[in-house]
């Protein structure tokens, strides 16, 4: 159901205008996306209304009456990595340049992957091949016709192709074919120019590409120049969070000093009403999904995989990539820990190794709990947690201590 939401979400963010159903569907067969393998039937637009209802309004708004469109909302926000190559440094696939100005707008075409889903108020980490240069709020996309030079493989239809510095032939391209000179082209493009209200630059600030890698969406591809990460990445750069004026609402990471409000000062005033109803629903919601947690207790033993605490009425679901929907509930994406341990958790002040699962808590804490610090984890359990789950949340609590360094 994943697969077909993701590609109805693509389809609508691809037009302006309100789809139906059907009308989904039929784009889907056009652009070849209808079934996740060649061996399965095609995609059916009662599964379409389905992964729409799993979305629960987050992304896609539902209009009315019947019979029911449907269309992109604009209010959450996608973070990209933008990648920039300097001329020297260009594949050679194009004679053309894209002439990128860093701190006003990224220019791209739609043969681009990726070119039809950036939209205004987005949010792009501009990158080189080497290293990450800034950091920009998208506020508008411009499109034009116009025509460019392709360069491709004489060999197959390949167009990732390199020149050469000193071997002979001078090119060669990605299925492995070496040749002098490359076919040329001229095609026919939908041209795109990404405007910026606000750039920053990274400064002084850890400007490793690598750092990024655990937070790409659909995993890190080297050859692609535009590619969505999860926003949680920009948490690795608080500054330049708080600069961009990011949309909280769009993610469920915490800084270790959001967890607590303080309240109104204000006198106790004695009442009669028995509020205990309302914080045991509390309790239940904090605990997680019924059918997680369940998951969960028996994946565990009913026991913190932290403490070793088997008080089960204390013990709650968690979740080490953030909750985004049905997806995120796989027990292989959860641990079970006691109430305490997983506040810590959600506040990045306690992780574990996605190598050698180690526990770790933040010099903040960890005297309190210096009895479980250094503890290693899961070696007689079968279902280890999600490696790369657990790297994102490393990385993470990683950033936040070489910060405060």
């Amino acid at each position: 159901m994943q697969y077909i939401l993701d590609n109805v979400i693509k389809i609508l963010g691809d037009t302006e205008k309100p789809l139906s159903a059907r009308e989904i569907k039929d784009k889907l067969v056009s652009e070849d996306i209808s079934r996740p393998r060649k061996t399965d039937k095609a995609i059916t637009t009662n599964q379409i209304r389905r992964a729409i209802r799993d979305d629960n309004g987050k992304k896609i708004e539902t209009m009315g009456p019947s019979p029911f469109t449907f269309k992109l909302k604009r209010n959450f926000q996608n973070l990209w990595v933008l990648k920039t190559v300097h001329e020297d440094n260009k594949a050679s696939q194009t004679v053309d340049s894209y002439e990128d100005s860093l701190s006003e707008y990224y220019n791209y075409d739609n043969l681009v992957p990726n070119s039809k889903q950036i939209v205004g108020g987005d949010l792009a980490i501009l990158i080189d091949k080497e290293k990450i240069l800034g950091f920009a709020r998208i506020d508008s996309v411009e499109a034009s016709k116009g025509k460019k030079t392709v360069r491709r493989c004489p060999e197959c239809p390949s167009t990732t192709i390199d020149k050469r510095k000193t071997k002979k032939p001078a090119y060669r391209c990605n299925k492995g074919h070496e040749f002098e000179i490359p076919v040329e082209e001229i095609k026919a493009v939908t041209k795109y120019r990404a405007n910026f209200n606000s750039y920053f630059s990274i400064e002084k600030l850890n400007n490793d590409l690598k750092q990024l890698r655990p937070f790409y969406i659909k995993g890190y591809n080297q050859n692609m120049s535009m590619q969505r990460l999860d926003i949680s990445a920009l948490s690795l750069f608080r500054t330049i969070e708080e600069k961009l004026s990011i949309d909280k609402s769009t993610y469920s990471g915490l800084a270790p000093d959001q967890g607590y409000t303080k309240e109104d000062e204000e006198p106790y005033k004695a009442n009669n009403q028995d509020e205990r109803e309302i914080a045991l629903r509390a309790i239940k919601l904090r605990r997680g999904q019924q059918d997680f947690r369940k998951k969960l207790l028996e994946r565990f033993d009913n026991t913190c995989v932290i403490t070793g605490c088997k008080i089960i009425d204390i013990l709650e679901a968690a979740h080490i990539r953030p909750y985004k929907g049905k997806n995120d509930n796989h027990p292989s994406n959860g641990l079970l820990l006691r109430a305490d341990i997983h506040t810590l958790f959600d506040l990045n002040l306690v992780t574990i190794d996605p190598e050698k699962f180690f526990v770790h808590f933040h010099p903040r804490v960890k005297n309190e709990y210096a009895l479980y610090d250094g503890t290693i984890l899961f070696n007689d359990i079968l279902n280890k947690p999600n490696k790369e789950a657990l790297a994102l949340h490393f990385n993470i609590f990683e950033s936040i201590i070489l910060k405060n360094l």
